[in-house]
């Protein structure tokens, strides 16, 4: 992708990640052309955007939420949220403690 070279707002090198990563079969490759092309979902796109900047204060990239989530996709518990390139430490504390407040 990005770090390898990879062009990621070109419409066919999108296609060919999810042909060859995502295992986007080959009977779906004109729809998802299309719902690229057209920018599809484009408008809930921004939607989720905004809601992340309000909620999270999200003003750069990368930012991370995470946390535990039910059947609903609603949050249990307080979701953490931090920004900038996190060392893997920082990450599994996280799911640690996550882990151990549904226990």
């Amino acid at each position: 992708m990005y770090e390898r070279g990879e062009n990621v707002s070109l419409v066919d090198t999108l296609v060919s990640i999810g042909t060859e990563r995502l295992g986007v079969s080959a009977s779906e490759i004109d729809d998802l052309k299309r719902h690229l092309d057209n920018n599809v979902g484009a408008k809930d796109v921004m939607k989720e955007i905004q809601t992340g900047r309000r909620r999270y204060k999200i003003q750069g990239v990368p930012f991370f939420v995470i946390g535990a989530v039910d059947k609903e996709e609603s949050y249990l518990g307080s979701p953490y949220g931090f920004s900038g390139a996190q060392d893997s430490s920082t990450f599994v504390d996280i799911f640690e403690e996550i882990a151990g407040n549904l226990a």
